[in-house]
């Protein structure tokens, strides 16, 4: 037989592909270990039996450059998890060239870019699905990485100009390369910053600079956006003081992306805050972030973000799917029962067909060891 599906993620156990051939007694014992029960498939080992075409969906390729014809959600999440993939380690690779004094590639900064923006273009959501996975263990990757795809997603939402977009994005998956120069124990730091450690933290967007200017192929645009994402319109921003107009509008566009993140994560000094509560706090910043540039990006995300983790009236829990009326009642893809448990399979309750079932509260990223990229491919919709 086929294990088609465990009573649990594939991620939680050491099996590398979903999907695994049982044909001994060993095969049996060795599942006990992780499993108290698991779905089997009795269709014979060819292409047409259930994990084969799974492993073919999870090894899709990316579609070739420039390519965006718009697909559905569930086609497009595929190509969106490769890129965000790929994006994650050519972060760690920048950040190893820049510790070894050499030049960043930033051809294939560029060519990750694009990636982005021809998913956006296909499906406005896929990518943002991925922009919830929240690491403690490697912040300045992941948060760099979720700042390129907010803010790709929301200048394409705005219908800003595309060679724009690539040097905003580019300046944002790079905006935080400085911190590699500030001592872990300083980003790290569970308790309040001393005014000295605090002065450090502020040399980063500097130190970025410093260490991008003579790369090959990077624009002054985005070279601004790494030097000034932390200035504010009042003024009260680093490292220049900058006030409005003096900071660009791609920068103030990252910067609200920065914002939000760094907000809805995990740190070691902070517990990260719902997506729901985090807008709605963001909101009072008019005189630190442009006010309509803000507005849009409630707008685009809406009462309940793609992606977002929320608890229903009935105490089970799940991810908001894309639906036009997710500003009031969401679609969601339920993962927990209402004690708690795994349901496998998933269930999909679309709110408008049940009035009686409503979203009780939104939760932080992660809550009951919930990770979105556990149910990336494994359901339809």
């Amino acid at each position: 037989m086929y294990v088609d599906a465990l009573d649990r993620p594939w991620v939680e156990t050491p099996y590398l592909l979903q999907g695994i051939a049982i044909e001994t007694q060993a095969d049996i014992d060795e599942l006990r270990n992780y499993c108290k029960y698991v779905y089997v498939d009795q269709a014979p080992a060819d292409d047409s039996n259930s994990a084969t075409r799974r492993l073919s969906q999870a090894t899709e390729v990316i579609p070739p450059p420039g390519e965006r014809t718009p697909r559905s959600f569930r086609q497009e999440l595929p190509a969106a998890r490769k890129i965000h993939d790929n994006a994650r380690h050519l972060i760690r690779s920048i950040h190893g060239e820049i510790s070894e004094n050499r030049r960043p590639d930033m051809a294939t900064v560029s060519e990750v870019v694009g990636q982005m923006m021809d998913s956006v273009a296909r499906h406005p959501d896929a990518l943002l699905w991925f922009s919830n996975l929240k690491s403690r263990d490697e912040y300045t990757a992941i948060h760099s990485l979720n700042v390129c795809m907010q803010a790709v997603s929301l200048a394409t939402f705005v219908g800003n100009d595309e060679r724009a977009i690539k040097e905003m994005g580019i300046g944002a998956l790079l905006h935080d390369v400085g911190k590699i120069k500030i001592p872990l124990a300083i980003l790290n730091k569970p308790g309040k910053l001393t005014p000295s450690e605090y002065e450090q933290i502020k040399r980063h967007p500097q130190y970025g600079v410093e260490m991008l200017r003579d790369a090959s192929g990077l624009t002054a645009a985005s070279l601004e956006i790494v030097r000034d994402h932390h200035e504010r319109l009042n003024g009260r921003g680093y490292p220049a003081g900058l006030r409005g107009s003096e900071i660009s509008y791609y920068t103030q566009l990252v910067s609200i992306a920065d914002v939000y993140d760094a907000m809805t994560t995990d740190r070691v000094y902070q517990k990260g805050l719902s997506p729901a509560k985090a807008l709605e706090l963001m909101l009072g910043f008019n005189e630190e972030l442009n006010p309509e540039l803000l507005r849009q990006f409630v707008d685009y995300h809406g009462d309940y973000p793609v992606g977002a983790l929320v608890e229903l009236n009935t105490g089970e829990v799940g991810f908001v799917t894309p639906s036009p009326e997710r500003r009031e009642k969401p679609t969601v893809l339920l993962v927990l029962d209402y004690k708690k448990r795994r349901y496998y399979p998933q269930r999909v309750r679309d709110l408008m067909r049940f009035p009686k079932f409503f979203v009780n509260r939104m939760l932080a990223a992660g809550s009951y060891g919930i990770d979105v990229e556990d149910y990336a491919e494994n359901w339809d919709i």
